[in-house]
């Protein structure tokens, strides 16, 4: 396999750690899929496809870099050509529109949409020569899935990835960075929850004294918003045109996501062109953007106290707010068997019901923030 490592004439920062890179990276038999590929996995080769049949997806492969996008599907190796989702209906969620949902957890390694965005700040330094996997060590400051899909991407590229995270998030992140990172060491733990943003701060800028260590902090990566506008919207227009085909009056008129970073907000951007708001979501019990930031929530993914840099707010149409207890309580009912029951008595199709599991607590935040933006904005539709 041949490592790509290609760039325009001219952007080549440090020539020297950019041939290291290529020699660390084609000592693996890695080759790293471009940002268009991940738009639109149709453009992945055949050969880079056939190999990836033999790949778990969940596998710290280098091939699983080209899985690294919306286009996977939840029981086959192959890719779909309309990223996979579901279509909640008003007689489940009570709004006057349909709720459309795309599934981040058909993502590779952490089954999260995160991994892309990790992608899309480490590779870039790469091919001009701004990291060293040889030598640097790539530290992942995050709430959330962030630092997941960092560190799965450096251990696929060879380099040692940190972890940077509160320490009162999920048991589960803290296991699942337990099993992919190189040393506990590269698990760092920060004071407080979701809303401990400026904690997790603190700790970079100490770490960063050290110049062997690269911050890529999310909130202020650029190729974060970038990979979000390009792929996460190409991704979210095609599920709307497949849709538009069997329901000729339905508009896309909301794009509805949590802030966090601000990186997948940057989809809303490219979905103006349809005419389509752009709605970020927040906690409740800290509301940044409604009332300045205070107190602390449990919405894991969400941090909060702080805009982004890249957060592209004079875009943003509508701000909502979303309680934790609500999207708690729903996560609950979604995966209690005696709960979900009671769907096949209101008349829910077997597709909703299986696909509410699938739902994370974000998820929830994002649909519940759907739904008052609908009745808000009396969302309605004809068909």
């Amino acid at each position: 396999m041949k490592t790509q490592l290609n760039v325009p004439d001219g952007t080549i920062v440090n020539p020297e750690v950019r041939t290291r890179a290529v020699r660390a990276l084609a000592s693996r038999g890695i080759t790293l899929p471009t940002f268009e590929e991940l738009s639109d996995p149709r453009r992945i080769s055949p050969a880079k496809m056939g190999e990836l049949a033999h790949v778990h997806k969940n596998d710290p492969n280098p091939a699983n870099l080209f899985r690294v996008h919306w286009h996977n599907s939840l029981t086959r190796s192959e890719f779909t050509h309309v990223p996979e989702h579901v279509v909640l209906p008003s007689i489940l969620t009570g709004a006057p529109s349909p709720i459309v949902v795309l599934f981040g957890d058909r993502f590779p390694m952490i089954g999260a949409h995160k991994v892309l965005a990790a992608y899309a700040c480490l590779a870039p330094r790469l091919v001009t020569g701004r990291f060293d996997p040889t030598r640097q060590r790539a530290l992942w400051p995050s709430t959330g899935n962030y630092c997941r899909g960092g560190v799965a991407i450096s251990r696929i590229l060879g380099c040692r990835g940190v972890a940077i995270l509160p320490e009162e998030m999920s048991a589960e992140r803290f296991d699942w960075l337990g099993r992919w990172v190189s040393s506990p060491d590269d698990i760092v733990k920060t004071k407080g929850s979701e809303s401990n943003v400026k904690e997790i701060y603190d700790a970079c800028a100490a770490l960063e004294k050290d110049p062997n260590n690269l911050i890529l902090n999310q909130f202020r990566e650029f190729p974060n918003y970038l990979i979000h506008r390009m792929a996460t919207g190409a991704a979210v227009e095609r599920v709307y045109l497949q849709l538009r085909e069997r329901h000729s009056q339905w508009n896309l008129s909301a794009f509805v996501s949590a802030s966090g970073s601000a990186g997948t907000l940057a989809a809303g951007d490219y979905l103006k062109k349809r005419g389509t708001l752009t709605v970020a979501v927040e906690a409740l019990e800290c509301p940044t953007l409604l009332l300045n930031g205070y107190g602390s929530h449990q919405i894991q993914g969400i941090g909060d106290k702080h805009v982004p840099l890249i957060h592209n707010a004079m875009a943003t149409d509508v701000v909502v707010a979303v309680s934790d207890r609500a999207t708690d309580a729903l996560f609950g009912i979604a995966n209690d068997e005696n709960a979900t029951a009671a769907f096949d008595a209101r008349g829910f199709s077997g597709e909703v019901k299986l696909a509410l599991p699938h739902f994370g607590i974000s998820s929830w935040c994002n649909v519940l923030a759907a739904i008052k933006t609908s009745k808000a904005l009396d969302l309605a539709t004809t068909t």
